[in-house]
């Protein structure tokens, strides 16, 4: 009853590895996305050069953030200035 056990939780450690890496290529894919839509949503900002970078980084770091504290375990440890969205679509 051990072994069967034991099997049952490698498999499971197995499917959590291969589901942790579906994820992983979501979330570089995405941020590959985040990052051209980034640059083409301050694309006519007056800043070029180093301040272009740091501007694009700010708005990757808080577009990210504001991804974040929609996820449940940000909610209810009630982090940041969170606001629950209400607005209806359609």
């Amino acid at each position: 009853m051990k072994y069967v056990k034991s099997q049952e939780n490698l498999e499971n450690m197995s499917k959590m590895k291969e589901i942790d890496l579906i994820a992983q290529g979501v979330a570089d894919h995405c941020k590959e996305i985040m990052y051209d839509t980034v640059e083409w949503q301050i694309s006519d900002q007056p800043v070029d050069g180093d301040d272009f970078n740091e501007l694009h980084s700010y708005v990757m770091d808080k577009a990210i953030e504001k991804m974040a504290m929609e996820l449940p375990e940000f909610r209810r440890l009630n982090i940041g200035n969170y606001k629950q969205n209400t607005n209806t679509v359609g």
